[in-house]
């Protein structure tokens, strides 16, 4: 999680964790991490099938946030068990990407209301 906010320099970044045991306390390191990728302008990102339920995804976004090079936004988080309790944080973070001409979110397969 943290560790790839030891390459500041990365503007690409291309991750499928899908179909593990990931939960939401891996999800908020890695937020942080991913929070010192300053440079970064295109993020995929797969979540799919594991075990978060949104508590840290307002950490999460507001990772994301400080990556204001943003121009591609992917993050695939279906089939987990997040609600609507931490996403407007979560919006809030992501907000901070005003450079985006490109945002794709998937949260199909949840809890959310």
């Amino acid at each position: 999680g943290e560790g790839i906010g030891r390459c500041p320099q990365l503007t690409s970044l291309n991750l499928d964790f899908g179909r593990n045991h990931i939960t939401d306390e891996h999800l908020g390191t890695f937020g942080e991490g991913i929070g010192r990728c300053t440079q970064l302008k295109s993020l995929n990102l797969r979540f799919g099938s594991n075990r978060i339920t949104g508590e840290h995804l307002g950490t999460f976004g507001e990772g994301i946030g400080r990556c204001t090079q943003l121009t591609s936004l992917n993050l695939n988080f279906g089939n987990n068990q997040i609600t609507d309790e931490h996403l407007g944080t979560f919006g809030e973070g992501i907000g901070r990407c005003t450079q985006l001409t490109s945002l794709n979110l998937h949260f199909g397969s949840n809890r959310i209301t």
